[in-house]
């Protein structure tokens, strides 16, 4: 298992609400993260890739389908992922609707989003 390169955690518990996290997104503006909205359709594939920094992706609709290292993870909306810098990682879209998501990123290396980050 390759847990140790990404997190997953729920949202909702987070946030509590989208007003809640609309206000997260924004002071993570104001600390230089890239903050993107995107939607990709049905069988889209994003190769495998790394980064030099943490990246975070958080669902907002459809599903998305991470192979990371050697882990198989789908991420549900709600869900948020954490994917440590240096993992190797790839995405697909199974779902009929693709999935419409957050993708979140500092380039300042590895950066914690949330306290309870390891």
């Amino acid at each position: 298992m390759a847990a140790q390169y990404y997190d997953i955690q729920d949202s909702r518990r987070i946030f509590g609400s989208e007003v809640e996290l609309m206000k997260f997104l924004k002071s993570l503006l104001i600390k230089d993260y890239k903050i993107y909205e995107m939607q990709n359709e049905k069988g889209t594939i994003v190769p495998y890739h790394a980064h030099a920094h943490t990246e975070t992706i958080l669902v907002l609709e459809g599903v998305m389908r991470l192979i990371i290292e050697e882990d198989i993870v789908d991420i549900y909306p709600g869900q948020m992922v954490t994917i440590q810098p240096f993992a190797v990682h790839m995405a697909a879209f199974p779902q009929e609707s693709g999935a419409r998501f957050y993708l979140l990123y500092s380039e300042r290396g590895k950066q914690k989003l949330f306290p309870q980050q390891d």
